[in-house]
């Protein structure tokens, strides 16, 4: 039986390991977040509030695509295991880490898509396109997230901090927007 100290050890080395993901994450992130101010996007014709919601909840059915996918990818689990029981116990093992990926996607997407409704109300025109890049940053990084925590757990960090770490950004800048501006924008 392992000691408390080797497992503290093996704590620590994890951590590091979650930690050094997560820092690369926010690097790229930074990496993104310089090419949305420089780069020039084509910026679309969004004049009104209604065409700017109109537009960002159009974006978001590629991000809810991310929640379909883990549906289909836990269902051909099921379907192809003793999985395909849901009470069976013994089925548990296949899907269980899919239905954490799927858990953690719904949950994201719940912050994601209202943060990126509310934010769109505080976006002007000519930055709209931050949607885009938003919707396609969150559908890449739920691939990375899906593809680490296949590989080992502890790698599902990277594709974690891509994904809440933006979306956190838009929270507090819309919080930001709201005790700034009020609720008369």
């Amino acid at each position: 039986m392992a000691s408390d100290t080797d497992r503290q050890k093996k704590q620590s080395q994890d951590q590091k390991k979650v930690l050094t993901n997560i820092f690369s994450a926010c690097v790229l992130l930074f990496c993104v977040g310089v090419i949305a101010a420089y780069y020039p996007f084509p910026k679309p014709r969004l004049p009104t509030l209604l065409d700017r919601l109109v537009f960002t909840l159009r974006w978001l059915i590629v991000s809810l695509f991310t929640v379909f996918a883990g549906v289909i990818w836990v269902g051909n689990m099921r379907y192809s295991t003793s999985a395909i029981n849901p009470l069976d116990p013994s089925g548990k093992k296949y899907v269980e880490m899919r239905s954490r990926y799927l858990q953690n996607t719904v949950e994201q997407f719940l912050l994601h898509s209202f943060s990126l409704v509310v934010l769109s109300t505080y976006l002007s025109e000519e930055n709209m396109h931050l949607v885009p890049l938003l919707v396609v940053l969150f559908s890449i990084a739920r691939l990375l997230f899906a593809v680490g925590y296949s590989i080992d757990p502890l790698r599902r960090g990277f594709g974690f901090a891509m994904t809440f770490l933006p979306t956190a950004m838009v929270i507090y800048y819309c919080l930001y927007c709201l005790f700034m501006f009020g609720l008369e924008v």
